[in-house]
């Protein structure tokens, strides 16, 4: 009887055992499969970034031009970038000793991912074109061409085209080897080449107003098209197999597609006429001297908000750039902890003129000082909260919520900035920025007095837009 109950015993020992181990399997299994699918899950791209609408522009006041890449999506006009920021920081990835202000654009690629900085000095004889990937700061290569004038790259910016004073062309892919094309213009007449998207063919014209398509795998002129056309010049070529052409004579922008040689034309305008990529859109200055853009597939007129043409620079788009890069990381900015005024000018009809105003991002808002008069000694004082190394900063002046009232209202022409270790320094306000080239500031706050103003046409009030410092 003993030995039966020793047996019962043992088997449910083994039961008990056998049990957990089942339950201990059955939960490795349960977490192996939570772990399978966890990994997955994690396994799945995200969402496809949107690109963003970026417009190259050139601006220019009377005094020092400016190039800045603004964001055509955003409705407020706020979303920009100053060109010298991007080079800046390209620059100093390098870590080489020449000067920053030998470098200036070439061009960006047709994504958005990569940018072209020429290169030129007078400690060299060829001019430098430096390819940099825009999401890494790194220099992926570069091109060494001995003349300084006709260079150009291709759309993704590896390969470049350049010519000799006998206007013979030559060429490099990735900045390896280069290879002479042969003449093809005389040495009376030269036409900048533009590059097919693929980059694999470009395109230029002759002297008989001809346009010519040359093949760089083939090495030889593959196509000639008559337009009989004065003064044309190829703007772009689109991805549709169509040039984008221009006539300074007649003053018309035409559309030619190469494959069956007919031209239509696109708008009576020829001044830096550019179309998206996706060939949507076209930007362009009218004959008014303001730029417009235009869907070209209905005609109508698509709204911006352009806030250097609300303070006075006259603007020129140069190229479209549809990316997903994130550009706005090269726009530094310094934040503000507190911001007190000596004076402030009283709402009015819903609007604030309040100090906090200058370091809102939003520039159709502004401080105005609020005395009567014209607001000379009148103060700002930005508090960073802890101690910043200030390279320069950036001002928007004056009322720049649109250009009546930027020219109804004073601007400052002359400030002084103070800080707390005793240091001044007066500013007269001809440029968008302003660098301190000696050094850099190291300061945990800055307080900013109207020296002079230029005056408005109706209004005494002072005021100042957006202030960034970086």
């Amino acid at each position: 009887m003993m030995q039966i109950n020793k047996i019962a015993l043992l088997v449910l020992i083994f039961s008990i055992l056998g049990g957990c181990i089942q339950s201990n399997g059955d939960q490795k299994a349960r977490e192996q499969n939570e772990t399978h699918a966890a990994v997955s899950q994690s396994k799945k791209l995200p969402p496809a970034k949107r690109p963003i609408n970026w417009l190259l522009f050139e601006a220019e006041n009377g005094n020092m031009p400016m190039d800045f890449l603004a964001d055509m999506d955003d409705p407020t006009g706020n979303t920009y970038i100053d060109l010298d920021e991007i080079i800046g920081k390209l620059h100093a990835s390098e870590g080489e000793t020449y000067p920053e202000y030998e470098l200036y654009l070439a061009g960006f690629s047709d994504n958005g991912r990569r940018i072209a900085l020429f290169r030129e000095s007078t400690e060299l004889n060829y001019l430098v074109i430096k390819i940099f990937d825009l999401s890494t700061t790194k220099k992926l290569y570069e091109f060494k061409v001995p003349n300084r004038d006709y260079a150009v790259m291709s759309p993704d910016l590896r390969k470049c085209v350049y010519t000799d004073d006998a206007a013979v062309f030559y060429y490099m892919n990735r900045g390896q080897k280069t290879e002479a094309l042969g003449r093809l213009n005389d040495s009376h007449y030269l036409d900048l080449p533009v590059f097919s998207p693929d980059g694999n063919q470009f395109a230029l014209v002759d002297r008989k107003h001809n346009v010519l398509i040359y093949d760089l795998s083939k090495k030889k002129q593959i196509q000639q098209i008559k337009l009989g056309i004065e003064g044309i010049q190829i703007e772009q070529w689109l991805y549709n197999d169509n040039l984008l052409l221009s006539s300074y004579d007649l003053d018309k922008t035409y559309l030619l597609n190469i494959r069956t040689g007919e031209k239509r034309i696109l708008m009576k305008a020829t001044d830096s006429p550019v179309i998206t990529l996706d060939n949507q859109r076209v930007a362009y200055v009218n004959s008014k001297g303001e730029m417009q853009q235009q869907d070209i597939q209905t005609g109508l007129f698509i709204k911006y908000s352009n806030i250097f043409r609300r303070i006075g620079y006259n603007v020129s788009p140069t190229q479209w750039v549809q990316t997903t890069t994130d550009l706005m990381k090269y726009r530094k900015k310094i934040r503000a902890q507190k911001i007190i005024a000596s004076s402030t000018l009283p709402d009015q009809a819903g609007n604030s003129y309040a100090a906090q105003n200058i370091m809102d991002g939003d520039a159709s808002t502004a401080w105005c000082e609020g005395i009567k008069g014209d607001g000379i000694g009148e103060w700002i004082k930005i508090d960073f909260g802890s101690m910043q190394e200030l390279k320069g900063f950036e001002l928007i002046n004056g009322l720049a919520k649109s250009s009546k009232a930027f020219q109804a209202n004073n601007r400052v022409k002359r400030m002084k900035l103070e800080f707390p270790n005793g240091q001044t320094m007066m500013i007269d306000n001809d440029f968008l920025s302003n660098q301190f080239l000696d050094n850099p500031i190291h300061t945990s706050s800055v307080k900013i007095t109207i020296e002079a103003v230029e005056k408005g046409s109706k209004y005494h009030d002072t005021c100042m837009s957006e202030i960034r410092f970086f």
